[in-house]
């Protein structure tokens, strides 16, 4: 008698395994508008086609094949509350005189003047499909809001989309601040186009909460995309190395130390920093950046420092000259926040 026992389970995680095909690796004398705030030495050895020792793995394909299904679903919605204006499409070039020109392709432009009724009658036709009933409702909402509020039609603007986890979200949210290689990725389209607006727009994958933050053309934003350019274009017309990346960094937006992401997802990892996973790197630079950010909250709140936390203070001085000013900084995002909480929070999403 053949075995007729199967799993789901299994039957789905082969046929995610399979995974979209990687984007092949040729030499290149052009930037990414996702590689925009990346690592330079990481960028410096794919646009010269060196082959990854630590390529994606299996996991970070599927976060890849997340943000495209939350991709889909703001698709479909904006599609059917009237308001996608265009989605992708060809690829946006940028270039400064004497510097490397960029690529990319936006996710979406929203806006026009919608067709409110039409809206309505293709939103209806959704549940037929057998689409979620969050998805309908919340393009219903969209319609009657939009409708009561910007009858005369709405100001078109760039939405780039990132999905990403409950803890990363409540960083984003809490500082109101865009991740610099997301603003800058934001930034180039708008250059591209010569447009005017964007939104980066924050999903989390937990809880379906929503954040945009907005990014403008012009703006001092042009200052980083532009240093940013002119510094991989430096390495590249010299074909000079970058240099590696430093394990922990001090973020001036959330005000706190953290082990550096350009190092931890590095795609170079074992090449240049010795670590064979991503795992080995977190377990040994994760501690002390607690170690660290206990340490610097004890003197942000103004209390009495332990023999152990002015023995971690001489470590961050070694690394960083300035740890006066980091310090400062971290008080004044410590007292942002407990303003914000003070009344009532962000309330976003």
């Amino acid at each position: 008698m053949s075995n007729l026992t199967w799993s789901f389970y299994e039957v789905w995680n082969k046929s995610l395994d399979i995974g979209k095909p990687e984007r092949e690796l040729v030499k290149r004398d052009y930037s990414y508008a996702s590689e925009l705030g990346g690592s330079m030495i990481d960028r410096f050895l794919k646009m010269n086609a060196v082959i990854p020792t630590n390529p994606p793995n299996e996991r970070s394909k599927r976060k890849f094949e997340a943000g495209d299904i939350w991709e889909f679903v703001v698709k479909v919605v904006l599609l059917r509350a009237g308001i996608l204006v265009a989605y992708q499409g060809e690829s946006i070039v940028y270039q400064y005189d004497g510097l490397i020109p960029v690529h990319g392709r936006k996710d979406f432009i929203a806006g026009g003047k919608p067709d409110y009724e039409k809206a309505r009658v293709e939103i209806e036709q959704l549940e037929t499909l057998g689409l979620p009933s969050f998805m309908l409702r919340a393009a219903e909402e969209i319609v009657n809001y939009f409708q009561e509020n910007y009858p005369d039609g709405l100001k078109e603007l760039n939405l780039e989309l990132k999905s990403c986890g409950s803890f990363m979200f409540d960083k984003y949210e809490r500082s109101g601040c865009a991740n610099p290689n997301h603003k800058l990725q934001a930034f180039h389209y708008l250059k591209g186009e010569n447009r005017t607006e964007a939104h980066v727009t924050y999903v989390c994958r937990d809880d379906a909460r929503l954040l945009e933050v907005g990014v403008f053309n012009p703006s001092f934003v042009e200052t980083e995309y532009r240093n940013d350019i002119e510094k991989i274009s430096y390495y590249v017309q010299h074909n000079e190395m970058p240099p590696k990346e430093d394990f922990i960094v001090f973020d001036e937006d959330f005000g706190r130390f953290s082990a550096n992401w350009k190092v931890a997802y590095s795609n170079y990892l074992t090449m240049l920093y010795g670590f064979e996973s991503q795992f080995q790197f977190d377990n040994t630079f994760k501690p002390k950046v607690e170690r660290w950010n206990r340490v610097l909250g004890r003197i942000a709140k103004g209390q009495s420092m332990t023999r152990n936390n002015l023995e971690a203070i001489d470590e961050m001085r070694l690394q960083f000259k300035d740890i006066d000013r980091i310090v400062e900084q971290a008080k004044k995002i410590k007292v942002a926040i407990e303003d914000d909480v003070a009344v009532g929070g962000n309330g976003n999403g």
